[in-house]
């Protein structure tokens, strides 16, 4: 897989985290393990800090237009579709030898697709 294509992968993952922890129901399972909603937050933010200080501008700058438009800015491939917009992509891009070796989008919706095979 692509390097840069990773690194969005789990920019957006620790953009859910992040968002997740934001959320009552998560906070109070949090607490009852014995962890402080409040310091998973504060490393978290650390931790994605880091990770974007490792992705190229113009590919940050692109997921932070589309997280701003959607929300999830990366979306896995499911059944030949994009799973953010459902659109059936181009058997060009589904077949292609080297579908996770570059940072693709959707041409429909723009985001960020991958195959999680």
């Amino acid at each position: 897989m692509h390097q840069d294509l990773e690194k969005l992968i789990s920019l957006h993952d620790l953009d859910t985290m992040i968002a997740d922890l934001g959320r009552a129901d998560i906070r109070q399972q949090e607490e009852g393990l014995g962890l402080s909603p409040d310091q998973a937050l504060v490393e978290l933010g650390k931790m994605r800090d880091v990770l974007v200080e490792s992705i190229r501008k113009r590919w940050y700058a692109l997921y932070g237009q589309i997280s701003s438009r959607y929300g999830n800015a990366v979306v896995p491939v499911v059944q030949n579709r994009c799973s953010g917009c459902f659109t059936m992509l181009p058997t060009s891009v589904n077949y292609a030898g080297d579908r996770n070796e570059q940072v693709r989008t959707c041409s429909i919706c723009g985001r960020i697709i991958y195959w999680a095979d």
